[in-house]
């Protein structure tokens, strides 16, 4: 009764079966009393600290992948030593991470670059590129590089990502023109247990395969294409800036770029590693 009261020219229900649906306007409505109420509960969260007198509340939010292979070390290196901070870490998807931003509930968010970050306040923080995790039994682990058609015939296992976020190009997902999906999932972590459970190859992110790579059972390979992503820090338009977060940002670059130098490292290790061709014998 209330939404046909404020929307006088709009149906606010549809008849679906044996059942009364609400229709796009209030659908709309309600969206933003959403984002109204979740607003309101980071005001009484604050409130509530400040009658407890803590010293402060560190909102952090993050995709999966950054959760799991950035956050823990910056975290301990920005405010391993104040224990008197309370911090909370929110994780979903690149879509839900921007809107924890939006709404004003978070001091700082890592997730992927999104199409159009013209109004938000965005800092690029590393670049990943598309690779291929599979077991280290298969025959295409003999390689160094794949092809898209090494991949035509595989069983691939692919990432669904929010279609807001930058693929490095005009192609509207991360793997377009790898051939068709044998399965999606919403996290790289979940497409890597898939992968141990003898379900295909997964094609994700350049940091989860680095991680699923540590693994004795898997192995990761680079695919040569184009498509590329941005992992970036993402900061609040109207919250209050926090030393803690503005810490804890200095710490992810600073770990970001240490992961750059032992990259480089590693890479050169395994060209000494290489077996050279063995000379012609002499006449």
């Amino acid at each position: 009764e209330n939404l046909a009261f404020a929307l006088p020219r709009a149906t606010p229900f549809e008849r679906e079966g044996h059942r009364l649906a609400p229709t796009f306007e209030p659908r709309t409505v309600l969206e933003q009393f959403g984002r109204v109420n979740a607003s309101l509960d980071v005001l009484n969260r604050l409130a509530g600290e400040l009658r407890l007198a803590r010293r402060g509340h560190l909102q952090v939010a993050a995709i999966h992948t950054a959760a799991l292979n950035l956050l823990p070390l910056a975290l301990q290196a920005a405010i391993g030593k104040d224990r008197h901070l309370l911090c909370t870490v929110h994780t979903g998807n690149t879509a839900q991470v921007l809107e924890w931003v939006e709404t004003q509930q978070v001091d700082l968010a890592v997730a992927m670059k999104v199409r159009d970050t013209s109004r938000l306040r965005y800092t690029p923080l590393m670049s990943v590129q598309l690779e291929c995790v599979m077991p280290r039994s298969h025959v295409l682990a003999r390689r160094r590089k794949l092809s898209p058609a090494d991949l035509a015939d595989q069983p691939l296992i692919g990432i669904e990502l929010p279609a807001m976020v930058w693929t490095g190009s005009d192609a509207t997902s991360w793997d377009e023109g790898l051939g068709p999906m044998r399965m999606r999932v919403d996290s790289a972590q979940v497409a890597c247990a898939m992968v141990d459970a003898g379900l295909g190859l997964a094609v994700l992110d350049s940091l989860t395969a680095t991680a699923a790579a540590r693994r004795s059972t898997l192995v990761r390979r680079a695919i040569d294409r184009p498509q590329a992503g941005e992992l970036g820090l993402y900061r609040p338009g109207f919250r209050p800036g926090a030393a803690a977060a503005e810490g804890l940002a200095a710490a992810l670059q600073e770990q970001v770029k240490r992961r750059s130098l032992e990259a480089t490292a590693n890479l050169r290790l395994g060209s000494m590693k290489m077996p050279r061709a063995a000379k012609a014998p002499s006449s």
